[in-house]
């Protein structure tokens, strides 16, 4: 082995060794509930609904947050803005329909730029111009009325950790009558104000890292869906997100921008557990970050209970969502350049893998020559010409994903129409006997998920409202089910055109994916007449698995 080549494979040895080392520094979803970035997997404002929503920050410094809210056909964002909080600071919202428009109402003071609580009343519409045609964005092919935005998923991203002038204005001071309220959101505005022809002129807009640090982490925040005609309320901790990103406050963007976005961490590096029979963490390197963000929602599959009990007059609706897609489906979005990779097959790549760290990771030019010690590796570029793996179609009004459902009673029974006859024990060794339909439930029930979130309704009950929007619908009806029980959605499945399977880039199998399941029971039988709803919401769960990288290398260097 020559010199270059033995470099090259120290270096992937070594690659491999701080993968194991720095499994608390790679991108990972908290268990504890705390992290740098939060994910909020559902709001709606139909049927009557409310959102409620809040973000705590549990640390002694001042943070700078950024706080977005994505539509659920294809997330294209229907709001966001820059939240400064100071140490120790509870932000909370609510999201309400205000005469048709899906409408942000803030009752707390804490520093927004815009300043939304005084400036704006603490009242603030969303907004549909990133997915209407215009001089901005372009008509993804989906709804175009305002009441697309009323429901979706939201996400808070840390930028950064304030110090210094920054710190002390966002920090809550007496204000002499009993109150507290920041020192001076004003400034902050200022530092965000430019100059009328857009040059700028704030000290923000001149050097966003000013009063700026690593962020630290350490938030966490939760949603309840209300509905106070039914007199329920559906509650969730959103999802923690650790390790996003190391910079020196380098992630703090202007308000009015779409970054700080999930695919703009400085960590490409994402620690998945394997469950069962595994038990073991592995971390897994990618191209871009949100590959990384979206590596720890893949899921093999989801499950989940659902219940129909007419006794109870329960419904069931099941939220999906997957929280990373547009960064794979939306054509304004995916980039359709290259990228390169080591060939695995290669000697000179010291024995790379799929999952490696990547030397290359997220070059869009010939990398060959230009890495130290990978001189003499091959590079084989990858081509993006449709969706981004693991997704499989992009979006133009749907960007629709097979999957499978299968359901049993809670007798451990599957679903069929039919079910009766026997079958005689036999002898082992012997081959499996053909599929019965009299006895067995012999095919899959198909299906397709097509948007960001998606709505699955178990039976006739209604609970968040999902409508028909010209013509199109986040709503997936589920009928002829048990009355009680609980279901699985497999999304080791293949495009049933391109063949395509929901595979990543380095082999997990799936897709990246979150969500609940809402049971609504309604008691008619109080003393008294009186009636009463009750409700109660439950996370999904799930299976990881890796499996063989699926690659379509279009050529080497």
């Amino acid at each position: 082995m020559n010199r270059k080549n033995l470099t090259a494979a120290v270096l992937a040895g070594l690659a491999g060794i701080a993968g194991i080392a720095g499994t608390a520094q790679a991108v990972n979803l908290n268990p504890d509930g705390l992290g740098q970035v939060l994910i909020y997997p559902y709001y709606t404002t139909n049927g009557g609904n409310q959102t409620i929503l809040s973000v705590v920050n549990t640390t002694d410094s001042a943070k700078a947050v950024k706080v977005r809210f994505l539509e659920g056909y294809n997330s294209r964002e229907v709001l966001d803005f820059n939240l400064y909080m100071s140490a120790w600071d509870v932000w909370v919202a609510a999201i309400a329909d205000d005469a048709g428009v899906p409408t942000l109402y803030i009752p707390d003071n804490s520093c927004t730029v815009p300043y939304l609580y005084g400036d704006f009343d603490g009242k603030q519409p969303f907004l549909s111009l990133a997915y209407n045609d215009n001089a901005l964005f372009s008509n993804d092919g989906g709804p175009t009325g305002i009441e697309r935005a009323a429901e979706g998923h939201f996400e808070m991203i840390e930028m950064g950790t304030l110090v210094g002038d920054s710190a002390i204005d966002a920090t809550h001071v007496s204000d002499g009558a009993g109150g507290w309220a920041p020192a001076d959101c004003a400034q902050l505005v200022t530092n965000w104000t430019r100059d009328a022809d857009y040059s700028p002129l704030g000290d923000w807009t001149l050097d966003p890292q000013m009063d700026l640090t690593r962020n630290s982490g350490g938030l966490f925040g939760g949603a309840a869906i209300v509905n106070p005609f039914n007199g329920t309320m559906y509650s969730y901790n959103a999802q923690a997100i650790q390790g996003y990103d190391k910079t020196e406050g380098e992630r703090h963007e202007e308000p009015g921008t779409i970054h700080p976005s999930l695919n703009d961490g400085s960590e490409h590096t994402a620690t998945i557990f394997f469950g069962v029979p595994s038990n073991r963490a592995v971390d897994l390197s990618y191209n871009f970050s949100v590959e990384a963000v979206s590596a720890v929602f893949m899921h093999e599959n989801i499950m989940n209970e659902y219940t129909l009990s007419e006794a109870l007059s329960a419904s069931t609706e099941w939220v999906v969502t997957f929280p990373t897609k547009n960064f794979y489906v939306d054509e304004d979005i995916i980039d359709f350049g290259l990228y390169w990779e080591p060939d695995p097959s290669d000697p000179a790549c010291g024995g790379w893998m799929p999952g490696d760290l990547n030397p290359a990771a997220g070059s869009s030019s010939d990398p060959n020559g230009n890495i130290a010690g990978w001189e003499q590796c091959t590079f084989l570029s990858y081509e993006v010409f449709d969706a981004y793996p693991p997704f499989t179609e992009t979006f133009d009004g749907t960007a629709c994903e097979e999957a499978v459902l299968k359901t049993w009673d809670r007798n451990e029974q599957t679903f069929s129409e039919e079910r009766s006859g026997t079958r005689p024990p036999v002898v082992s060794p012997s081959l499996p006997g053909d599929c019965d339909p009299e006895i067995q439930f012999c095919e899959d029930v198909h299906f397709q998920l097509c948007y960001e979130t998606n709505v699955m309704r178990f039976g006739d009950g209604v609970i968040f409202g999902t409508p028909v929007i010209e013509g199109n619908s986040l709503l997936l009806s589920v009928q002829n089910e048990f009355e009680n029980g609980w279901g699985r959605i497999d999304f080791d499945t293949q495009h049933p055109v391109t063949g395509a399977r929901h595979v990543d880039t380095v082999g997990l199998v799936g897709l990246p994916v979150t969500g609940f399941a809402a049971f609504e029971f309604e008691n008619n039988f109080l003393d008294g007449g009186v009636k009463a709803n009750y409700g109660g919401l439950f996370m999904h769960r799930g299976n990881v698995r890796r499996g063989e990288a699926i690659r379509d290398y279009v050529g080497g260097k």
